[in-house]
């Protein structure tokens, strides 16, 4: 005989175990000062790269998807606001005796969300490090080629460190004294929210006779989702 399900809604199962490792509050928010992340993989055009392997910040989990911010303007972030197609993973919990992990894969699309929706949730350190970024592009001008690396093309260099240090510190105190626009803010970041269309999770510790695998996968006209399975472990 299988084991129970542990939900209807695999997004409601993985924010009640993070509630319960204290990462977020009983409305899905990071609480201040966790370490929260999960990792998106998404494919490039040019099927001889590998996959652009992120790892992003959880802001938020509910029912809906999973919220996070990018920097604007890279090319990640174009990727994902155009709704393809990405996996990704999630870990929680510790291999420990007495306790868990959860595994969380999954495949879905990204939606853009207004970022006065969760600003007040988003970790100051966060938004300040994506503002100075953004503050050394528009530095550099037409000249911000110059920073890009030689392999990929992709990720701007440091060139002077002690400048970026100083530009984090103006624009920390900026963000504390409301001196940055709404209108520089949302130039800077955009919010996404993951939406699956496909979860699995395995469930087990090192007291684990039989890890748990379960797969939900969300019904193809509408986002509901469809019975959760229970998988063989590999």
């Amino acid at each position: 005989m299988a084991s129970k399900s542990p939900g209807s809604n695999p997004l409601e199962v993985i924010k009640k175990g993070c509630l319960q490792r204290n990462l977020c509050d009983e409305h899905g928010y990071r609480r201040p000062g966790i370490h929260w992340t999960f990792s998106i993989a998404v494919s490039p055009d040019d099927p001889t790269q590998p996959p652009n392997l992120r790892t992003v910040g959880v802001q938020r989990v509910s029912e809906d998807g999973i919220d996070f911010i990018m920097k604007k303007g890279c090319g990640t972030c174009d990727f994902l606001a155009s709704g393809k197609a990405l996996s990704i993973l999630h870990l929680q919990g510790r291999y420990m005796p007495g306790e868990t992990v959860e595994q969380w894969r999954g495949e879905g699309v990204c939606e853009t969300r207004p970022l006065n929706e969760i600003i007040d949730h988003l970790p100051t350190y966060s938004l300040v490090a994506m503002l100075s970024s953004k503050s050394i592009e528009h530095e550099k001008g037409a000249l911000v080629e110059e920073l890009k690396d030689k392999v990929s093309g992709k990720r701007l260099a440091m060139e002077n460190k002690s400048h970026m240090t100083e530009l984090i510190q103006s624009t920390r105190l900026a963000l504390e004294n409301g001196e940055i626009s709404d209108e520089t803010l949302d130039e800077s970041i955009q919010v996404f929210r993951f939406r699956p269309s496909r979860l699995e999770c395995m469930i087990g510790g090192p007291d684990s006779v039989l890890w748990n695998r379960w797969e939900w996968q969300t019904n193809e006209k509408s986002d509901e989702w469809h019975p959760a399975k229970a998988l063989l472990p590999h």
